[in-house]
């Protein structure tokens, strides 16, 4: 990611809104600081719409809003972040949710560190937030990690077909043959 640094002071949401509005990139803002977003690989898109298209039938009947690249989360300390994919509440504001349920990130070599540590930190502070999976783009990997109900999070990694994700409370299950080889 490369750090674009337009003020000295801290960027307000209204600035921001306006910035990206003109832009042709997208950019995340953390803690007043834009970061403007990389290119993606032709793995990344198909793995993208892959998920969406297995996401889709479970919430057509729902109250989800399924979300996909181009629509910001909001973190309770105002930064502004591009999941590949997000299952939100459907009170959606204009730009952004601040209530989603399930976050997706594709990883890339650019990205993987910081979607892992950094940013995840940054997502679990969202109290709506259920679920947080990593794909990796090209190998069938996807660390996901879950809400317990204590509040904690785990951690698992699945790697082969027949492992099966479970993201109970949006009543979905994926595996691993139908996210890679479909």
């Amino acid at each position: 990611m490369k750090v674009i640094q337009l003020h000295k002071e801290m960027m307000s949401d209204e600035e921001y809104f306006l910035f990206v509005e003109k832009s042709e990139l997208r950019h995340e803002l953390i803690s007043g600081t834009l970061f403007e977003m990389s290119g993606l690989s032709i793995f990344h898109n198909n793995l993208v719409v892959r998920l969406s298209f297995l996401l889709y039938p479970f919430l057509k009947e729902n109250k989800w809003q399924l979300i996909v690249e181009s629509f910001k989360i909001k973190t309770p300390e105002g930064n502004y972040f591009y999941p590949d994919i997000a299952i939100c509440f459907p009170d959606l504001e204009k730009y952004f949710s601040e209530k989603p349920i399930l976050l997706i990130e594709v990883l890339s070599d650019a990205t993987r560190k910081y979607d892992l540590t950094d940013k995840f930190i940054q997502y679990q502070k969202i109290d709506t937030l259920q679920y947080y999976l990593c794909v990796e783009p090209e190998q069938q990997v996807v660390v996901f990690y879950c809400k317990q109900e204590d509040g904690e999070w785990m951690a698992e990694t699945f790697t082969k077909d027949e492992q099966v994700i479970s993201l109970p409370k949006l009543n979905i299950s994926l595996s691993l043959k139908d996210i890679y080889n479909p």
